[in-house]
């Protein structure tokens, strides 16, 4: 069991912002974990013209104040042992991460706005700067579920997505961990990419079926090396084909997937924001809690 001597959750007190918040509770109850409830007052919205329309320190008490009020209400049903409040003004992404390094926190939890188009494209958002720069697991929950899919009262199933890259290699630990500690079931899986697909079936076209089939076996018996011994009960392994993003979706979608968890690879953020990535686009699809790992880099 991994050691999480704090979980941030990040809300902007918007009512889908506030779903990620039973959520962060549900898990810093399991671990164990102080419970640290951050609000950023965002700080263009505060000097819109670069002069400070209120008081700074008066502004952040009074947000403190009703802050305190709804984030206790919330939380009145499912509360954690331990939880505190931290409000700041700055610029979001990087008021976060402060607030995560100053705390010791091994998680951040965040519900995110999904917006569509050239706007999300060219503007990005708080949770792509921090799913690309972060070194801690992120939990990104869409703030357009329903409440009763992100409170998670219980979670019953996961599915670990890995390519056996570094990346999606740690996100397996973290995957396995919850499943332990969550007394889940899991399903690790593998996702083969059409073009690496159909290179395997041109390479030998009259014996295609036994050269697929041994790919898979081969890809079967490399999830299975990574199933910890407590866990071969509860882990199952599934090599897919196709787009991962739609691949692992559609699987979460048909087996009533509670969380996925998937690797962030270490590209630079202006290529995953031109290219998109895997982990991107769960999120951008917005069905299911997606708990998105990046490996430290030496």
């Amino acid at each position: 069991m991994f050691k999480i001597p704090a979980i941030v959750c990040a809300t902007d007190l918007s009512e889908g912002s506030n779903k990620s918040l039973h959520l962060a509770s549900f898990i810093a109850k399991h671990y164990g974990s102080k419970l640290i409830v951050a609000h950023v007052i965002d700080l263009p919205a505060v000097t819109p013209y670069g002069e400070t329309m209120v008081d700074p320190q008066e502004l952040q008490l009074r947000v403190a104040q009703s802050a305190k009020e709804q984030i206790t209400d919330i939380l009145s049903d499912v509360p954690p042992a331990n939880w505190e409040l931290k409000v700041s003004i700055g610029y979001p992404a990087k008021e976060i991460q402060d607030i995560i390094h100053q705390t010791g926190a091994g998680l951040l939890v965040a519900a995110t706005h999904v917006r569509g188009g050239i706007e999300r494209l060219l503007l990005g958002s708080v949770t792509r700067k921090l799913m690309f720069t972060l070194k801690v697991p992120f939990l990104v929950v869409a703030g357009s579920l329903p409440l009763e899919r992100t409170s998670l009262h219980k979670t019953e199933s996961l599915l670990i997505s890995t390519d056996f890259s570094p990346e999606s290699l740690e996100a397996v630990k973290w995957g396995m961990d919850f499943t332990r500690v969550f007394k889940a079931r899991a399903t690790l899986v593998n996702v083969i990419e059409s073009t690496q697909l159909n290179l395997i079936l041109t390479t030998d076209p009259q014996k295609e079926k036994a050269v697929a089939q041994k790919c898979i076996d081969e890809l079967t018996q490399k999830l299975l090396a990574l199933v910890p011994e407590d866990l071969k009960e509860l882990v199952t392994v599934k090599v897919l084909a196709g787009h991962p993003h739609e691949e692992l979706n559609k699987f979460a979608i048909l087996n009533h997937i509670d969380l996925i968890v998937v690797g962030v690879h270490g590209r630079g953020f202006i290529e995953n924001l031109m290219v998109g990535s895997t982990t991107d686009r769960l999120v951008r699809l917005g069905q299911f809690p997606i708990l998105a790992v990046r490996r430290e880099q030496d």
